[in-house]
């Protein structure tokens, strides 16, 4: 619809107003503050534990994070390669400082760790090693092997015909996700609790998680890692609830008494400009609080585990003041223990 002329000198001050409201408009949001649409404070729902990975093993870096929360964080994520034995003294001063371990371990992305290399007893010796580590360390630390093992992008992904570089088809990761399991316990190393740690994706390309489901004998904790991209190429704005409900739903049902964890999870901060297109329209503070409100139902969470680092994305809930303190006001509220 096309507008009446305004008179000499109206509409230059009219669009100035307007760009000047758009402008602090935009600032809000982009700054993930709203006041109507995001709570001042949050609370993790009881009995769920907070954690985090920091960029580092570092137990100040840890305690940084803490220090900006102002509460304790209970669970220290890591990541571990093919090769490594762990714990290692970092994480053993992780633990000292009274800190649950989470391990994901990458076993291998290459022919020669494909699934059926295990159960054939090819890395028995690496295995025996790292099993007495864990023996030796004593207490109870938690593992995730194969971490994301349904995704499309991971070298190790289980898929029908076995296709995959590191990977091999669903029965075979079943049989080397036992075998290895089984090889710990056999080696005295039962304190390790073992994770099943899917993504949220569940898109075509991506692996059903009930055709590689290993057993409840053979798993200890059901995890998750989901995260919000924003808008971009391919790509759009989704809330947590949205990212998580479908497999969430998968997983208790192939498992209903085993407790979830969240073990990555993390949004593109609304106003951060990363090569994907600054979110006028959208709050990272009302992302979080969404979440919250998703935890409150989902009764089978019991813990809730930060990836609080720039990486592809700004992921951490330092990126948004409104973030931070809805986080703040949750971990002071979490438990401390696992």
């Amino acid at each position: 619809m096309s507008e009446s002329p305004a008179p000499t000198g109206v509409r230059p001050v009219r669009a100035i107003r307007a760009v000047l409201i758009g402008i602090l408009l935009t600032v809000g949001l982009l700054a993930g503050i709203s006041a109507a649409a995001v709570p001042a404070t949050a609370a993790v729902p009881s009995g769920v534990a907070l954690g985090a990975y920091v960029g580092s093993d570092s137990v100040s870096d840890l305690s940084a994070v803490e220090r900006s929360l102002g509460a304790r964080v209970a669970i220290a994520s890591s990541f571990r390669g093919w090769g490594d034995l762990f714990p290692d003294s970092a994480q053993q001063a992780q633990a000292a400082a009274g800190h649950s371990l989470l391990v994901a371990w990458d076993l291998g992305a290459t022919r020669a760790t494909r699934f059926a290399s295990f159960y054939r007893h090819r890395h028995d010796a690496y295995l025996a090693r790292e099993a007495a580590v864990a023996r030796q360390f004593g207490s109870t630390f938690y593992v995730r092997p194969w971490a994301e093992m349904n995704a499309d992008w991971v070298a190790f992904q289980p898929t029908r015909a076995g296709e995959r570089p590191a990977g091999g088809t669903y029965a075979q990761f079943v049989r080397a996700w036992r075998y290895v399991v089984a090889f710990f316990r056999s080696h005295g190393a039962g304190n390790v609790r073992w994770v099943f740690n899917p993504t949220t994706d569940t898109y075509a390309e991506t692996t059903p998680v009930a055709r590689i489901w290993p057993g409840a004998r053979y798993v200890d904790v059901l995890g998750l890692d989901g995260y919000n991209w924003g808008n971009g190429a391919m790509l759009r704005w989704r809330s947590f609830a949205d990212i998580y409900r479908t497999q969430y739903a998968r997983l208790t049902a192939l498992a209903p008494r085993l407790p979830v964890w969240i073990c990555e999870f993390g949004s593109k901060a609304a106003g951060e400009d990363d090569g994907a297109a600054i979110d006028p329209h959208h709050s990272t503070g009302a992302w979080y609080a969404g979440m919250f409100a998703w935890l409150a139902k989902a009764r089978a969470v019991r813990a809730l585990v930060m990836f609080d680092v720039r990486k592809e994305r700004d992921w951490r809930v330092q990126a948004s003041a409104a973030t931070l303190r809805l986080m703040q006001s949750a971990a002071r509220a979490a438990v401390r223990t696992v």
